[in-house]
């Protein structure tokens, strides 16, 4: 392990500051922490509500990331309360939750502490810092007896084995009661399957002792995999770049759509070469069966991977049904084993599955974003690594079934998911929807794309301005991390088209919502003057453009068999004629016409199709539009404006795009579940334009 402490913090910071670059330190560093993970805290001389000074600990709150922790991540406690923690033999979750509460400083302003907080408060040393590094998971993933004996040899005393017990106030009051065999000169404890905590007096210190107990387990691992295959023989031949993403545009919306029957979710594919060799080793099936590392890897991965192995011989449709057959296997083994253990009114899990090993494909993680899908991969590569690890030291072992089921279910835990999902769907009307959007670099597609975004969707911004649609991807993102990708089209190109379908599967899973907006200034021209190319070049982007972007899409929701949204930005002069304008006005009729046939077709498939249309929407296309139409007049561009809002029933002027956007998350989400092969206007009331 890389030594990476470097200069350390500023000087002119305190003990806090010092605590929160460690957590930042190993938090990202995926083999010592994985997201979410691991927790630290420090006790220090610190004013309480009455400016009276006294011992506080600092700890890590629940929801935080190491990764990205600062001070206000950490929660204050009283440990003058908290000693009385030790006293307990015995605590419920709401009775441990309810102390730890009325131990806080400042229970207002802080966030609820960590579960591990027990642990922290009965050990009294200054600085603890508790980390799931693949190199001890894989020492405490192991029989307790072969556990203890490699960790006394290793570390002679320094690092003391605890046997399992559930994090919080059972792992307390082990370690409580484990305290008169701890030598005095022990530094820290492996848990059995739950990484390592150690303690320090300085912060710097426990970083070293990290390092330390890495590097020393790292030395024995190497010498001992040098006998001996990871996972055996391959079974799965490796196969090229192309036929790896062929594979996943294919299978990935299939699985999307399976996980996703109650709540949608990302997806994350991982066709490395490590990934690749690990599943495709003839032993790694029966091993993922065991579990996972750690409990908190329960939460995120869970309790073991989806095995899906299919015949990539055969064609691309048999893949499909295998993997729909499969997968619907898995799923009533899943309800066999919920069986086994629930209690009474206790419900099978949403998220029951967020790991699906597809050998000659790779790792595919599910979450309800982006972020968090990457996340899971994450963990379940640290899981691969730690396998691997105690395989090499003596045999992989997880929790038995009874144990992790618990775990599963412990409310404690899932507050981590639920509490942040129902808030999510409580505020947000595509939480976990994956929408592309053609023409997303400005205009109505801009503006649609960051309101997508607001609504809880993940949003492929394409355009033929690829540097525009980049630029609306980054400020997205920025506010929404990882929620954004920008991809490079032109509609007029069938192959660019499919392409950009392509790499929205490849990095979200699949689609659900298309909002198709280009649009191509129309040149007035008389009809009689009218030439082959003027009509060619409206009917490429506006209609041909359209129906090969709902032709690929429709193909993808197909897949995912979770029905979807097609809405096109279409035009008032679909319905009403305007002078000169034979090529722009009929290459949009002709969409129009084009989105009911659609309907119809589609709808079986529980995909809706519906148009907007719009006008006087105040957009760099619509702007030349009436330049254009002001200088063909004698106008100026305010005489043009103004004809334009005296002939709308509400005297509207220009229109924002944004109200276009509400339109179209609303057409794309649950409240407009009926509707399909509709037109809504949005022009101030067009009577020419009226639908019916």
């Amino acid at each position: 392990m890389q030594d990476r402490w470097g200069s350390g913090p500023v000087k002119a910071g305190d003990d806090l500051d010092r605590l929160v670059y460690l957590s930042n330190l190993i938090g990202q560093d995926p083999s010592l922490v994985q997201p979410g993970g691991g927790n630290t805290s420090i006790k220090l001389q610190d004013a309480n509500p009455f400016g009276e000074r006294e011992e506080v600990l600092f700890v890590k709150g629940t929801g935080s990331d190491l990764r990205t922790i600062d001070r206000e991540g950490f929660t204050r406690l009283s440990t003058r309360r908290l000693v009385h923690l030790r006293k307990q033999r015995k605590m419920t979750d709401q009775a441990m939750m309810d102390f730890i509460t009325a131990c806080m400083l400042y229970p207002h302003r802080d966030p609820l502490p960590s579960l591990e907080t027990p642990l922290h408060s009965v050990l009294r040393h200054r600085v603890i810092v508790h980390t799931h590094d693949v190199a001890t998971m894989s020492l405490t993933n192991l029989r307790e007896d072969a556990a203890t004996a490699i960790i006394r040899e290793l570390f002679q005393g320094d690092l003391v084995y605890v046997p399992y017990a559930r994090p919080g106030f059972p792992l307390a009051r082990a370690v409580i009661d484990l305290a008169p065999k701890i030598p005095p000169s022990a530094w820290g404890l492996a848990l059995a399957h739950h990484g390592i905590v150690v303690w320090g007096q300085e912060v710097e210190e426990c970083y070293r002792k990290i390092l330390q107990c890495v590097t020393r387990v790292a030395e024995v691992l190497a010498e001992k995999k040098k006998k001996r295959p990871s996972f055996g023989p391959l079974r799965v031949p490796f196969a090229p770049l192309g036929a790896l993403r062929q594979r996943a545009e294919v299978l990935l919306p299939v699985i999307r759509g399976f996980l996703g029957e109650v709540n949608r979710v990302i997806l994350h594919w991982d066709g490395s070469e490590r990934i690749l060799e690990a599943i495709a080793g003839d032993r790694f099936e029966s091993l993922s069966r065991i579990g996972v590392a750690t409990p908190d890897h329960i939460l995120w991965a869970g309790r073991r991977p989806l095995w899906l192995p299919i015949d990539f011989d055969r064609p691309g449709d048999e893949w499909v049904k295998s993997a729909r057959a499969q997968l619907g296997k898995q799923k009533e083994e899943y309800l066999e084993y919920h069986q086994r253990h629930a209690g009474d009114g206790e419900e099978p899990l949403p998220d029951w599955a967020k790991v699906v090993l597809v050998p000659g494909l790779g790792c595919v993680t599910a979450f309800r974003e982006k972020r968090s899908a990457k996340a899971v991969n994450l963990c379940y590569r640290a899981v691969i690594d730690t396998i691997d690890n105690a395989e090499a030291l003596g045999g992989f072992r997880f929790l038995p079934e009874e144990e992790v089921f618990r775990f599963e279910h412990w409310p404690l835990e899932r507050r981590k998911v639920e509490e942040e999902r129902r808030w999510r769907r409580r505020i947000q009307l595509l939480p976990g929807t994956v929408v592309l959007i053609l023409g997303g670099g400005s205009g109505i597609g801009e503006a649609a794309a960051r309101r997508f975004a607001e609504q809880g969707a993940h949003v492929a911004v394409a355009d033929l301005e690829e540097d525009r649609a980049r630029e609306v991807a980054e400020g997205i993102c920025g506010r929404y991390p990882d929620r954004a990708m920008a991809v490079p089209v032109d509609v007029r190109d069938e192959d660019a088209v499919a392409a950009a379908v392509r790499a929205v599967i490849l990095n979200f899973g699949g689609i659900d919502t298309l909002f198709y907006t280009p649009g191509l200034a129309p040149g007035f021209v008389p009809i009689q003057e009218i030439k082959k190319d003027d009509l060619q070049s409206q009917l490429e982007v506006h209609y041909l453009g359209a129906i090969l972007a709902i032709r690929e899409v429709s193909r993808v929701m197909k897949r995912q068999d979770t029905g979807g949204s097609i809405i096109c930005s279409v035009s008032k002069a679909a319905l009403a004629p305007g002078k000169d304008a034979v090529a722009y006005g009929g290459s949009k009729a002709a969409l129009q016409h084009a989105l009911r046939v659609a309907a119809l077709e589609l709808g079986a498939d529980g995909i809706r199709v519906n148009a907007i249309n719009a006008d006087q929407v105040e957009t760099p296309l619509f702007l030349k539009f009436a330049e254009a139409r002001a200088r063909a007049q004698g106008r100026t561009l305010e005489e043009q404006l103004e004809k334009y809002r005296q002939r709308n029933a509400l005297g509207t002027s220009l229109i924002p795009p944004e109200a276009v956007a509400d339109l179209a998350v609303l057409l794309a989400s649950d409240r407009f579940r009926y509707t399909t092969g509709d037109i809504l206007t949005i022009d101030g009331g067009l009577p020419d334009a009226f639908p019916r």
